[in-house]
């Protein structure tokens, strides 16, 4: 009966990211549009993209303490409202600078959502939060699936933008009306799925903060950079390299969230039965060689084969199994390096498009330059766990 009460505010919370998943893709997707209400080309989309990154490098701090201080119903509602800021700034924009304006609000929102609604369902759906949480991964991979098609339907971004507004309105009255559970002291930063109990032995070798910790941090920014800069930036290479029809192009998208929904829940439980750290490689090591061949060997068939493997191995779970990671490695710090983890990947929705923003424009080469710097990313990160790995081998878990 306690769960029954929380259900609207889950409800809530998912129509919430579904809309979300659609926000963090829809410049790129409605990209012809935009560019042309914004009399710009595609380096401009780039830094509007990179304008994301900084709204949450901003507000990604505070956000965390306002959520234990003003609540998370006000928190969530914090970034409800940006949302909405965010979409009508796009849907007033006639030019680069207030794109790029109502791209700060975007940043925020994620940051506060993040900081209230996982905290939320935690409390609400204690015995549950695991699963609870990963739904919230799974509302917005079936949102970026169906958005392409969206698109083919409505090829005016105005439109659609009204109507993510209305269905934000009304769910900013369903979470107001919604019943919250009372805060706990016990969670903090909970973007994790099913963390395994154990930990390090106190009497073996234990990681280094200095040594396993940076690396570990730096993963976080590196395995995000490999599948943000791929859901941004597809659309392009199946236009400019593959020259693909634009619906053609965008559905890559659609492949690439189908193949992270599907991941959400398979990851969450393989994860309770291997090693994260084997997880991680071999995800890593199949998303590396996906890229590559994408490269390599450019193709239809080949990038919607990448599309499927980012999606499953490097958008579906990945960065979470990074953090448990983490947090078993430092279960006394667990606060402090999860806030270390998140910021560090804050910054790759910054620089991710920031340095795209000076490579890319409509030529093919360009585009593969692009992927070709997210393929070099994704091997360091392959360099950077299999450094981990070996020194895993030392820890006793």
């Amino acid at each position: 009966m306690k769960h029954k009460t929380y259900l609207p505010l889950a409800a809530g919370i998912y129509l919430n990211y579904a809309i979300l998943g659609m926000a963090t893709i829809i410049v790129s997707q409605y990209g012809t549009q935009f560019q042309a209400l914004w009399h710009t080309d595609v380096k401009g989309l780039s830094t509007v993209i990179a304008m994301i990154g900084i709204g949450r490098l901003l507000t990604i701090l505070i956000a965390g303490y306002l959520s234990d201080r003003l609540g998370r119903k006000g928190t969530m509602l914090i970034g409800m409202v940006a949302q909405i800021l965010f979409l009508m700034g796009l849907f007033f924009s006639t030019n680069l600078i207030s794109a790029c304006i109502a791209a700060l609000f975007m940043g925020a929102t994620n940051s506060f959502g993040d900081t209230a609604s996982y905290p939320a369902l935690t409390d609400a759906f204690q015995e549950q939060a695991a699963s609870m949480n990963s739904l919230v991964k799974a509302a917005m991979s079936l949102a970026q699936f169906v958005l392409p098609f969206i698109v083919a339907a409505q090829p005016n971004a105005q439109i659609t933008l009204v109507v993510m507004v209305v269905v934000m309105v009304l769910d900013i009255i369903l979470i107001g009306l919604a019943s919250f559970a009372p805060q706990t002291l016990t969670q903090k930063h909970t973007k994790i799925s099913d963390e395994p109990k154990t930990t390090i032995n106190p009497s073996g070798n234990q990681p280094s903060m200095l040594i396993d910790g940076s690396l570990l941090i730096i993963v976080g920014f590196t395995l995000s950079f490999t599948f943000y800069i791929f859901s941004q930036y597809a659309p392009n290479f199946g236009s400019s390299v593959l020259k693909l029809g634009l619906n053609s192009s965008k559905s890559l998208i659609s492949w690439y969230a189908m193949a992270s929904l599907v991941s959400v829940f398979i990851t969450s439980s393989l994860v309770t039965r291997i090693k994260p750290i084997k997880l991680i490689f071999a995800y890593t090591l199949i998303s590396f060689l996906a890229l590559l061949q994408m490269v390599v060997i450019p193709s239809a068939d080949g990038a919607r084969l990448t599309a499927i493997a980012i999606g499953f191995f490097a958008a579906g779970g990945i960065w979470q199994l990074g953090l448990t990671l983490l947090s078993q490695y430092f279960p006394a710090e667990k606060g402090k390096v999860t806030g270390y983890y998140s910021f560090a990947t804050a910054l790759t929705f910054f620089v991710g498009p920031l340095v795209s923003s000076f490579i890319i424009d409509d030529t093919a080469v360009s585009v593969l330059h692009v992927f070709e710097i997210d393929t070099g990313v994704t091997l360091l990160s392959l360099v950077i766990v299999i450094i981990l790995m070996i020194r895993n081998r030392k820890f006793s878990m």
